[in-house]
């Protein structure tokens, strides 16, 4: 069947390393731990768990179960995630175990959702546009430097309970229209004075380089990283402000930049 849900795609930053660095059985007990605490949040928040690939967790909100607020909640499962994973390294820390990191991508719209498969064995699992965003949005984390990305339809829907910031507008591989993507920063009482400050840095220097004043949109991304040395993506918007100024996009450029990668 057709209908709304959000989808939920996370994998462990550099696990093909962290892999190589254990024994068979250390990598078990890692995973088993790492999955279990994770899902064990999705399924207390009513989520759908569809599938494990490895290290990477696959999952949804809103069905089969109807949840009215499915965004919101699937964003409260993330920031959940992180904080108990945070929680973990200090554990896998004093233990001598690698310190997990998780990316995230999520995205609220309509999928089909339903048992699929062959005859011997169905899985109830999604399809459809929601879905391949999600997963993109995944893997775009890495280019920003930041651990959880979520769609504009998430952000639209998911009410002020949690907080996002705009981050940038991209052309995703396989999907015509531009996708507005946001990083999910926590809850208000998580954002403190400096980060408030900085999310209105770059606010001001997204709007400035979406007008392509170059220069006063790269004053901005640098004001923010004097606040927040490793914010990820003032970066790399300043880098590409440099890179604009010397290679300036086309006349009709709609402040969009394209992925060249999955």
């Amino acid at each position: 069947e057709q209908r709304v849900i959000t989808a939920f795609f996370s994998d462990v930053q550099g696990f093909t390393s962290i892999s190589e660095s254990l024994t068979p059985h250390e990598l078990v007990e890692l995973l088993n731990e790492f999955l279990t605490e994770m899902t064990d949040i999705i399924l207390n928040n009513e989520g759908t768990v569809d599938k494990f690939e490895g290290d990477a967790i696959i999952a949804f909100f809103g069905a089969p179960n109807y949840l009215e607020n499915q965004a919101e909640v699937a964003c409260k499962s993330c920031i959940e995630m992180q904080k108990r994973l945070a929680e973990l390294r200090i554990k896998w820390k004093e233990l001598n175990k690698p310190e997990l990191k998780m990316r995230i991508g999520i995205c609220t719209g309509q999928a089909v959702v339903g048992n699929m498969g062959s005859k011997n064995r169905m899985d109830y699992t999604m399809m459809g546009d929601t879905v391949n965003i999600a997963a993109r949005l995944e893997g775009v984390n890495k280019i920003y430097g930041i651990y959880t990305l979520i769609s504009e339809t998430t952000y639209k829907e998911s009410g002020n309970k949690t907080m996002a910031r705009e981050i940038d507008s991209i052309n995703v591989v396989g999907k015509k229209e531009p996708v507005t993507i946001y990083q999910l920063l926590g809850y208000p009482e998580d954002i403190d004075e400096r980060m408030n400050k900085t999310i209105d840095n770059y606010s001001n220097g997204l709007y400035a380089y979406r007008n392509q004043d170059w220069e006063k949109a790269g004053s901005f991304f640098k004001a923010a990283l004097e606040l927040t040395p490793d914010d990820g993506p003032s970066k790399v918007m300043l880098l590409r402000c440099d890179e604009y100024k010397i290679n300036p996009p086309p006349k009709d450029w709609d402040g969009s930049f394209t992925m060249k990668t999955k």
